[in-house]
């Protein structure tokens, strides 16, 4: 199945390469504008061809729209047309064609190194594909009519994309201020800390990772350097991780540098490449400026392939449409084009629908929040030892009850475990679970977090519903699917002992809200 597939592939890049198709808009002055859409070739600040598909808006004579710059995830390519494979399966290709069919231009390019773009992957480099995208704001502003302009060379600009495309929004919107609103879905803070938690390499996700690449990519760029090679033994190399960390937020933010744009953050709970956590993090810096920052949480996002992580039956983003808050029911693409109507057209209250925090629980199910709970005690671990060649695998995991729910409740946090190890002690791994009233441990969100010998680790964030009776507490081993390299195979038993941090409980009633 996997060769065909990657052949399939292939075939569907090879076309991908624009032909510059722009129309004369002379003939347009005064005119109607129907909807239609065109491709264009776009070059980028150093020269690079990037390949681009323009979807004009049916405009009245006289009326102009914002425009929306959308930018796919690693291992994708621009949507090519209304009915392509990204406009119809992928969760921010769906949304740009909402927000095309709702007035609004939009821009749908590839990035360079990927589709029909010329130059090499470089890893979301400020110098390179942070400029790419700037440089799609200036081909609008010189080759588009009737955009909304805020003043020369300044359209009103939205952006979108999810995962590799929503990191160049966050740069982006740092580095321009041209940039009005933006939605990244389910993308990184720190890359190198997403993939890599204290260098343990997440070696289940590199692998789906480089297989997008060599299936879609033109060029792996950095993957084929030598540091990045030598990290394929689990263990990310110090020259990897400061380059990542450098192509980050977090270092924009580290500096002062923030951006500037209205952000509207999806995120997903079962992302197991890019927690919540990271969503969080980006919250926390944005929200240090004036712009309106709102994160919603869904279910999906980044989900291994079965068996290392349940396939929820959605498409191969695997987001479900529908986010639950409390009463209410948010249609996510439709959410999207309402906060385009608030922040670019100027439809104040427009996104009022939007709350500031929703955290999904399951498909069913979620909260409307205004933080995320914070820790409410600090209970001693037992201890408990664990024999790391063999947990995991050859032998039972290991569960220890913390909490009992005494009503329906939801749970939803990062716990922190304050543990007293030595620096140098073997690799564990510990999941937030629950033992469910028929005995079954359940780890919520599937998030698994690897113990080093820090003193103070965060574990991922999760969220989940408990009936009265079940059991919250953590799940221990010397083995994780997730972190397939970096188990430390110690036959002799390893203790642990600590303290861990817990969210509060939160009361949960039944779920009554309908899709909005």
């Amino acid at each position: 199945m996997r060769l065909p597939l990657l052949l399939l592939c292939t075939l569907l890049l090879s076309g991908c390469a624009a032909r510059d198709q722009l129309p004369d808009f002379s003939a347009s002055v005064g005119h109607d504008l129907p909807a239609t859409h065109f491709q264009a070739v776009i070059y980028g600040r150093d020269g690079t061809r990037l390949s681009a598909t323009v979807f004009q808006p049916a405009l009245k004579a006289g009326a102009t729209a914002p425009v929306v710059v959308h930018t796919h995830g690693w291992g994708g390519w621009r949507v090519t047309r209304p009915n392509s494979f990204y406009g119809t399966q992928m969760m921010s290709g769906r949304a740009a064609l909402k927000a095309w069919q709702a007035g609004f231009w939009v821009i749908s390019y590839d990035q360079r190194g990927w589709g029909g773009s010329a130059g090499n992957i470089e890893m979301m480099n400020p110098d390179y594909e942070v400029q790419d995208a700037l440089a799609v704001i200036d081909w609008a502003a010189a080759h588009l009519p009737r955009l909304s302009m805020d003043g020369p060379n300044d359209p009103r600009v939205g952006m979108l994309g999810e995962s590799y495309g929503g990191a160049v929004q966050l740069l982006a919107s740092a580095e321009d201020r041209r940039i009005d609103a933006i939605v990244p879905i389910a993308t990184w803070f720190d890359l190198a800390e997403a993939m890599a938690p204290d260098s343990h390499l997440k070696v289940g996700w590199t692998g789906v990772l480089l297989g997008l690449g060599l299936s879609t990519g033109y060029d792996l760029g950095h993957f084929a350097q030598l540091p990045y090679l030598k990290s394929a033994d689990g263990r990310m190399r110090e020259a990897v991780r400061a380059e990542l960390k450098a192509h980050s937020l977090s270092s924009y933010c580290a500096r002062g540098q923030r951006p500037q744009a209205d952000a509207l953050l999806i995120q997903g709970m079962r992302d197991t490449l890019f927690p919540l956590n990271q969503a969080l993090a980006i919250r926390d810096c944005l929200q240090q400026g004036e712009a309106d920052i709102r994160l919603l949480g869904m279910q999906g996002g980044h989900i291994l392939p079965p068996p290392m992580q349940r396939w929820s039956g959605l498409p191969p983003f695997n987001n479900e449409p529908v986010l639950h808050c409390g009463e209410r029911a948010i249609n996510l693409y439709q959410a999207i084009v309402t906060w385009y109507e608030d922040k670019l057209r100027g439809r104040n209250g427009a996104a009022a629908s939007i709350p500031q925090l929703c955290l999904s629980l399951d498909l069913t199910q979620g909260l409307a929040l205004e933080q995320v709970p914070a820790a409410d005690a600090r209970l001693p671990l037992p201890t408990i030892a664990l024999r790391p060649l063999t947990s995991g695998w050859l032998t039972p995991t290991r569960f220890v009850a913390l909490r009992e729910a005494d009503e329906a409740s939801a749970f939803i946090g990062a716990p922190t475990l304050h543990l007293r190890r030595q620096p140098d002690a073997p690799v564990l791994f510990a999941a937030v679970a629950v033992q469910r009233l028929d005995g079954r441990i359940e780890v919520l969100s599937e998030q698994v977090t690897p113990l080093t010998g820090k003193a103070k680790i965060e574990l991922n964030a999760v969220s989940g519903a408990l009936q009265a009776g079940e059991v919250l507490g953590l799940q221990l081993s010397g083995f994780s699917g997730q972190y397939l390299f970096n188990s430390s195979w110690q036959l002799a038993m390893e203790p642990l002992q600590g303290e861990i941090e817990l969210p509060a409980f939160l009361p949960l009633q039944a779920p009554v809200a309908q899709a909005d």
